[in-house]
């Protein structure tokens, strides 16, 4: 039985590519080889040193003005 389709069968086995073929996929697929270069790498460090460890919320000054006692 032949496909409705010919152009849309399969290659011959012997015709078939390796992904095709179920190969052993690519030892590490995450490894692509880009890193940031050196400036970005500094440019990041920069920017997180200047932030602080605990930022206090946007409304906590706020709070502590409306609920202090007043003199």
């Amino acid at each position: 039985m032949s496909a409705p389709n010919a152009g849309r069968q399969s290659p011959e086995p012997e015709n078939q590519t390796g992904a095709q073929q179920q190969d052993v996929p690519a030892s590490n697929i995450n490894d692509q080889g880009a890193e940031p270069s050196q400036g970005t790498k500094q440019a990041n460090e920069d920017s997180k040193s200047g932030l602080s460890d605990n930022p206090s919320h946007p409304l906590q000054k706020h709070a502590e003005e409306t609920t202090s006692k007043k003199q």
